[in-house]
This record gives C-alpha cells, sequence and structure tokens, in this order.
C-alpha cells in the first residue's frame, strides 16, 4: 500500500524514527513502526484488515473514511483512506493523520 501523510510535520516524524522516540514513548513508536510495516507490505486495507493488527476501528465524524489503530491502552494512529464506502477494502492508499490520545470525549494530539 502507499503511505501518505497529513502534512509536513507529520511526514518528518513518520519518516524519522530516531526523531518519533524523542517525541513518544519507546513502546509507542515501536507499535507504530510495526504497523507502518505492514501498511507496506500489505496490498491493499482489505489485507491489512485481515491480519487484525492495532483493533482497526472505523471512526465517525469524519469527512473522509478514517480508522483509529491502538497503539496503547488510550492512545490511537489515526489514518484516513483514499477510498469511497464501496472500496475500501480494495484502498490501496492511507494517509497518515497522526497520533492521538482521548478520554472521555477529549482529544490529545501527540502528533498531527
Amino acid at each position: 500500500m502507499k503511505v501518505t501523510y497529513a502534512n509536513k510535520r507529520v511526514e518528518k516524524y513518520f519518516t524519522d524514527y530516531a526523531r518519533l522516540k524523542q517525541r513518544l514513548p519507546f513502546e509507542w513508536v515501536r507499535s507504530i513502526k510495526k504497523l507502518m510495516d505492514y501498511f507496506i507490505a500489505a496490498d491493499n486495507f482489505g489485507v491489512f484488515l485481515s491480519l487484525g493488527l492495532g483493533k482497526p476501528e472505523r471512526l465517525s465524524g469524519y469527512k473522509a473514511i478514517t480508522y483509529s489503530l491502538h497503539i496503547s491502552a488510550n492512545v490511537r494512529l489515526i489514518i484516513e483512506l483514499n477510498a469511497t464506502e464501496e472500496t475500501v477494502r480494495l484502498c490501496e492508499e492511507v494517509e497518515v493523520e497522526g497520533v492521538n490520545d482521548y478520554h472521555g470525549g477529549k482529544e490529545n494530539w501527540y502528533i498531527n
């Protein structure tokens, strides 16, 4: 799959894991790296979903089709699919939005 980034700041962190480790705990970075490697290796989002990694959850309230992937108990990697409702499983491009921590309706973005 092709991976793109929401903006230059997100790209700066997600293409340099040493920089990401300065911003986030090591365990989170390790989980993020694994998920990113699986994205790149998967042919499409359907293949990635079939692996069940990161407990993918569809998010509502966003304009585009957006999923969250578990990094830790409350921290999520947020991705947006370049797809329509009919082509979610065939999607070959995801956009990384950032890393988000949410508690009780509040959102705290670590990277966005």
